[in-house]
């Protein structure tokens, strides 16, 4: 029996570094970064979007050790074939004194790609940790968050110098950080087309120790030239929120899709005025899941309308059961849902592929003993909604 034991625990703990993931019928998936070979031993966090052209740009950390505080460098690959195959990494910001986090890319009209992502010096974090203590707030720079932009007019080969946007995104007292590690938009349609609107999730500090979470936009109508910050979302009958998603409804208003503090369920809040200001926060306890980061899009506006969640959808305390839902009016129901990956499903985001299908960049893991790395799937829209469960109805509003 020991023996038996023996081996069980062998073959699970040999599990934990190799295999590929495991996926619902029909569907293959492609490793994009691989560790150790693309230069680092780890891969987190990932933001994916298919260009005017056609290519498709994953952005992700490459981290030195499986740590949220690791010497981060932001990184980019781009596949000129919806995501058959894979170019060479390009290192868009790497620097030994600063952390690198939150990729937040997105695409324009006019074919340019502009990039968001935050700075941290080494040693200091938005929470304090084992090896990190927590930032100060103010803008002196040693102590503080930076928030960066940088854009490329060629597709995503090469990229701008970098631009501070910090003193527009975030208060000088108890805010500490700005950003969020999901994709923007450019409004298409409605009395604000053409304003870009990106997410935000703000930290404010209460002491050393201890921090709570803020959220808002920060959009521009002069194609990026000028930011302003949005009003910050209103916390009523919900806990504050963090990490945070942004989609476009198919009448021009603006939606925000938060991961909760603590509840296993999404956050929704409704923009009127093109991310300017929002309604209070609502659960919507259909889009269960453990609290993650998950992908949102806007995949069609009319004939018809489809907006498209991905997440774990579990209750568990694993990041588990990759699953998409798709929506027919503006998420007010979830009427498919449909597995994607059955195993371990970390953070997740959302493109529309040059053929129409969809692509998913996922984390294939939950435990730090695993391999970091992202995967990729695509998927087509008929396989989506093809044989598809149908959900119950969302009740936005609901309970945790």
């Amino acid at each position: 029996m020991r023996f038996m034991i023996l081996v069980l625990n062998l073959v699970l703990a040999l599990s934990v570094f190799v295999g590929e993931p495991e996926l619902a019928p029909g569907l293959t998936s492609t490793e994009v970064f691989t560790p150790k070979k693309d230069g680092y031993p780890h891969f987190r966090i990932p933001a994916i979007v298919t260009s005017q052209k056609g290519t498709v740009l994953v952005f992700a950390e490459g981290r030195q050790i499986q740590d949220d505080h690791a010497r981060n460098d932001i990184v980019l690959k781009r596949s000129e074939d919806d995501g058959q195959t894979w170019g060479r990494v390009i290192t868009i910001h790497k620097d030994p004194d600063l952390v690198m986090v939150n990729p937040s890319p997105v695409v324009l009209n006019s074919g340019r790609i502009i990039l968001f992502y935050e700075t941290f010096p080494h040693g200091l974090h938005a929470r304090s940790g084992r090896h990190f203590k927590m930032m100060d707030d103010g803008y002196a720079k040693g102590r503080t968050q930076r928030l960066l932009m940088r854009t490329s007019d060629d597709d995503g080969k090469t990229w701008s110098k970098t631009r501070d946007l910090t003193r527009i995104s975030r208060e000088k007292r108890k805010i500490i950080s700005s950003g969020s590690p999901a994709n923007g938009i450019q409004l298409q349609r409605g009395k604000y087309k053409g304003r870009i609107v990106m997410p935000l999730f703000l930290t404010r500090k209460i002491d050393d120790k201890n921090r709570t979470w803020l959220n808002a936009t920060l959009y521009s109508d002069d194609k990026g030239k000028t930011w302003k910050r949005s009003q910050y979302v209103p916390i009523k009958d919900t806990e504050p929120c963090n990490e945070v998603t942004v989609a476009e409804l198919d009448n021009g208003d603006v939606m925000l899709n938060a991961r909760p503090t603590k509840a296993k369920m999404r956050c929704v809040a409704i923009s009127k005025n093109g991310g300017k200001s929002w309604h209070a926060y609502e659960y919507d306890p259909v889009l269960a899941g453990r609290t993650c980061n998950s992908g949102i899009l806007r995949y069609s506006y009319e004939n018809p309308s489809r907006l498209i969640f991905c997440n774990n959808f579990n209750n568990s305390s694993r990041r588990v059961n990759g699953t998409l839902r798709v929506s027919y009016d503006n998420g007010k129901t979830w009427k498919i849902s449909k597995q994607i990956v059955p195993g371990d499903f970390g953070y997740s985001q959302l493109c529309k592929l040059s053929d129409g299908s969809v692509g998913v960049i996922f984390e294939p893991f939950h435990a730090p003993k695993q391999n970091w790395t992202l995967n990729f799937i695509r998927i087509p829209l008929s396989w989506i909604e093809e044989d598809a469960t149908i959900s119950e109805k969302t009740v936005i509003g609901g309970k945790p």
